[in-house]
């Protein structure tokens, strides 16, 4: 089980790290996707502060588990 240890963590990084350092860019992704279907073009959804701050903080929270189980 331990010998796969570092695979969780560096996916828990992948994850993580854009999240993080790009919250932004991420968000608005998202927000892009949700808009298939909708009658809002995909280029006039933004997102909402909220929702940047929380992409944000679980980016950091992912790369902290990622980095403990590479070093656990």
């Amino acid at each position: 089980m331990t010998e796969h240890l570092w695979m969780v963590g560096v996916m828990f990084l992948a994850i993580g790290l854009p999240g993080a350092v790009f919250p932004y860019r991420v968000t608005k992704l998202g927000e892009r996707i949700d808009a298939f279907g909708s009658k809002t073009p995909r280029d006039d959804v933004e997102p909402a502060e909220w929702n940047v701050t929380l992409t944000r903080f679980g980016g950091v929270f992912a790369t902290a588990l990622g980095v403990a189980y590479l070093f656990a």
